[in-house]
């Protein structure tokens, strides 16, 4: 299957590549892709202990999509650790994420089963 040829994405893009086609030069424009780690430490917002265990509470309002990139990536790396979320309002889109990565999620107080589990 071939794929569709990208466009430059600026001007400054498009200038190079119009150079370097004058020069003849044989390349390819994000024809592939690097992985890459960034290494960090979560500072979770609230450590909570039950009697059966402890999990992590993260309390957001506006659910910034580094904020996002930072949970998937700490609940990749820490898959049996239990981070929840506490939206400040109900907010669908935020919801949906949560429910997609694995996040038990609550809005607005934290719910009294949480403590009890």
């Amino acid at each position: 299957m071939k794929t569709k040829k990208r466009r430059p994405r600026n001007k400054f893009e498009s200038r190079i590549e119009q150079l370097l086609k004058k020069l003849k030069a044989r390349f390819g424009y994000e024809t592939e892709k690097l992985p890459y780690l960034i290494s960090g430490h979560y500072l979770p917002d609230f450590v909570i202990t039950t009697n059966h265990g402890k999990f992590y509470l993260e309390t957001k309002g506006y659910f910034r999509p580094e904020a996002k990139r930072k949970l998937a990536a700490v609940k990749k790396l820490n898959p049996t650790v239990d981070i929840r979320l506490l939206f400040y309002s109900h907010n669908p889109q935020y919801i949906r994420w949560a429910e997609k990565n694995g996040f038990k999620w609550a809005v607005d107080t934290v719910p009294q089963e949480w403590l009890d589990e």
